[in-house]
This record gives structure tokens, sequence and C-alpha cells, in this order.
């Protein structure tokens, strides 16, 4: 199953669609990139730069999804697999320390 790149605020993030949960935490997109790199290595940097340019777009570089919100719904990034709102997945996702 694929992850997606969603963007909350200034943040990016990677969503699996396996767990319906980000799998980082928030990052600039600088940290991103480099944590893309040694994730997915030079063949998965080819894809990127289209793939950022539709989170840019639309939040998500989910193709299928017309916006972040669709990538949202239906969630299991909360404690018990619970769904968690957008504004409490920034919460919990990009404002907390990962440590």
């Amino acid at each position: 199953m694929p992850r997606y790149i969603i963007k909350l605020g200034e943040h990016y993030l990677e969503w699996s669609t396996i767990v319906d949960a980000p799998v980082t935490y928030g990052m600039t997109l600088d940290d991103f990139k480099q944590y893309y790199q040694r994730e997915y290595g030079l063949e998965g940097m080819r894809h990127l730069g289209e793939r950022l340019a539709r989170v840019e777009a639309k939040g998500t570089s989910a193709i299928n999804h017309s916006d972040v919100k669709d990538t949202l719904a239906g969630n299991r990034a909360g404690e018990g697999e619970t769904t968690l709102t957008r504004d409490q997945i920034y919460q919990a996702y990009c404002l907390r320390d990962p440590e």
C-alpha cells in the first residue's frame, strides 16, 4: 500500500494507508527532503518533485484525493486507533517534540 506526503501548516509528514495515520512527525521541507532521500534513495528522489507539487496544490500527494481532508478521512491516528481531527493530528504530530 502507498504512503502519501501530506502538509499541515508548514509541516510535511508521511502518511501510511496501511495504518491510516502519519508514520513520521511533521518536518520542515528541507528536513523532509533529507528524510525522504535517506528512506528512498536517489531513485525515490526522481519522483519527489512531482509529488511535492501535488502537496503544494492540494495538501496531499495522493492522486485520487481532492485534498488533504480526503486523505485524513477515517484516520486511525489517535490512541487506540481513534479518529483525530485535522487540528488534533497537527497538534499531536507537528507541535510535539518527537523525543
